[in-house]
């Protein structure tokens, strides 16, 4: 009897999907056989869960109302606090895959390339916010630190405009960053970011600033060349050679 009972459910709830229906065939057999408590639980939890992310509450809500019509014995008290538990669990995915979407796009908004062996370019494109600057900061000083990078190109020839706080953000990451070791070259300034920067008490000891993007790659190569014939003097100073240095005084490339 409870055979013939699914199958006609099955068939007036107009299944759109095969998937659907195959969650129906699940559902429909432990609300008519009558099982409660934890056995009801478990025979029906996975298939609502999944007819709930398939159909959405409304759709899923109207379909059961046609179950509950269909069945004098279904069991809405013990399936009720099931559904808003379900629901629950399912904003909570649902929250979680946006968020992480919302990571994933900012990453790919805001990409930190290593150009070169001791180079980082962090090109921004778009409009520059307090939240995109501040995942910017954190994701450019983990980067600095794994890479021991002796030189970021921060690049904003894309961005239209930079609002106060996103400003005070970058201000904040151009010293965390000199902090690290680090230098600091920025390129693609608007009067209007230029203008913002000077406003919020930029430090000019903190960053260099280029005309344009290859500027900014040229004067990148000067600082590390700088950087190592530096060490080099303190090296010969104390005679020995420059690490990666042979007999004839050549060195590995940047």
């Amino acid at each position: 009897m409870n055979n013939n009972l699914v199958e006609m459910l099955v068939e007036e709830l107009e299944a759109g999907s095969k998937h659907e229906e195959k969650l129906w065939r699940e559902l429909l057999p432990g609300v008519v056989s009558g099982a409660t408590g934890n056995n009801l639980r478990e025979a029906i939890r996975e298939p609502l869960f999944g007819l709930l992310h398939e159909l959405g509450e409304t759709a899923l809500g109207a379909k059961l109302k046609l179950v509950i019509e269909r069945v004098p014995t279904f069991p809405a008290a013990e399936l009720l606090p099931l559904v808003l538990e379900l629901c629950g669990e399912l904003r909570h995915d649902s929250e979680q895959a946006v968020r992480e979407l919302e990571r994933m796009l900012s990453e790919l908004a805001t990409p930190i390339i290593r150009i070169w062996r001791e180079i980082l370019l962090v090109p921004l494109i778009g409009g520059l916010d307090s939240d995109r600057a501040q995942g910017m900061a954190e994701r450019l000083l983990d980067r600095v630190s794994a890479t021991r990078a002796k030189v970021v190109v921060v690049d904003v020839t894309g961005v239209p405009t930079i609002d106060t706080a996103a400003g005070g953000f970058l201000i904040e990451t151009f010293s965390a960053v000199k902090l690290l070791g680090t230098d600091v070259i920025l390129t693609g300034l608007k009067p209007e970011i230029a203008h913002t920067l000077v406003k919020l008490g930029i430090d000019f000891r903190m960053v260099t600033i280029a005309r344009d993007l290859e500027d900014a790659l040229r004067q990148s190569i000067a600082m590390i060349e700088e950087d190592r014939s530096r060490q080099r003097k303190i090296l010969w100073a104390r005679g020995s050679n420059f690490p990666g240095e042979g007999e004839g005084g050549e060195h590995d490339g940047i």
